[in-house]
């Protein structure tokens, strides 16, 4: 019986995990599908959306570098904690999205990264790369 209250519980805590994790991508999507908001403002929301998603959003901080400037929140500070993720547009790296923890936490998927969370920081450095492409096709 015990068994079965635990499993229970695991399944919860991962689907709050999920839950967490899309509601990032769903703002993240939000912020590119918005008329007339400028490359500047998707980055700098897409930086603020990104604790929501993650598993300890108390202590998480992310970056983003583009263009010659790093976006990130007020207070930030580089910690060993980190994953990042390319920005590739054109098949040629325009920056890079980090996501920090400010504090140590277990060891899971990748360092205190959960799997699902790879998988979303990469989407969200996808997704950003091909702004970037769509933004330069624009201005010719």
């Amino acid at each position: 019986m015990e068994n079965n209250q635990q499993s229970g519980d695991n399944l919860l805590i991962s689907l709050r995990e999920r839950a967490k994790e899309l509601s990032c991508l769903y703002t993240v999507e939000e912020l590119f599908n918005r008329p007339g908001i400028s490359l500047h403002d998707i980055i700098r929301g897409i930086v603020a959306a990104i604790p929501m998603g993650w598993q300890y959003p108390d202590i998480c901080r992310a970056t983003i570098s583009y263009a010659g400037e790093i976006y990130r929140q007020p207070g930030f500070a580089e910690t060993p904690w980190v994953m990042h993720s390319e920005v590739v547009s054109q098949d040629t790296d325009v920056g890079m999205v980090s996501v920090y923890y400010t504090e140590e936490r277990p060891a899971a998927d990748e360092g205190p990264f959960l799997k699902e969370e790879r998988r979303l920081i990469d989407a969200i450095a996808d997704r950003l790369g091909r702004r970037i492409l769509f933004e330069k096709l624009k201005d010719v």
